[in-house]
């Protein structure tokens, strides 16, 4: 009996020491709200650094080289994540240039990902340039669970009410 507990004992310490999670302790992560520098750099070119925030899949600062564009950005990232809201995307430009004033240019991806039809109207594919900050926000989607989340509550204190005034009354 004790080598059946023994032997089970080390299994289970076996299994606890395996179920380590190796991208923790080498420090990555592949949360949203995980922060990351991305060497997509070309060692033999010009380079510069821009900066993805928001809901896309792999955001944080990246190396780039010049010439580099919105698309190929985003192909860089991991492409947009289910929440992402692609009808309008900001591009902040001269954002630390104080010569220069701060420039938001919005692009619109929304049918080319989600629509059943892309529209032939021409879509903006900047180039982008050193200090650029892109900006993918969320989606507004409705769900039903948020109409849930807010009426379930009342409903049931007024279920709760009714049946206490009713068991009042009847005694």
């Amino acid at each position: 009996m004790k080598y059946i507990l023994s032997l089970f004992v080390l299994v289970t310490l076996v299994n606890f020491s395996k179920s380590q999670d190796d991208d923790l302790i080498l420090g990555k992560s592949n949360t949203l709200g995980s922060a990351a520098l991305y060497d997509i750099s070309d060692p033999t070119g010009v380079n510069m650094e821009v900066n993805l925030w928001g809901y896309v899949k792999l955001p944080g600062r990246y190396r780039v080289p010049v010439k580099t564009t919105f698309i190929d950005l985003m192909s860089y990232a991991g492409g947009p994540t289910d929440e992402s809201n692609f009808e309008e995307i900001r591009l902040l430009r001269n954002s630390a240039d104080s010569t220069k004033k701060p420039v938001i240019i919005k692009l619109n991806y929304e049918d080319f990902l989600w629509g059943e039809k892309i529209s032939s109207h021409p879509k903006l594919n900047p180039v982008l340039q050193s200090g650029d900050v892109i900006l993918v926000l969320k989606q507004r989607r409705y769900t039903f669970r948020e109409d849930v989340g807010f009426y379930l509550p009342i409903i049931t204190t007024i279920v709760t009410f009714t049946t206490l005034v009713i068991t009042l009354t009847n005694k």
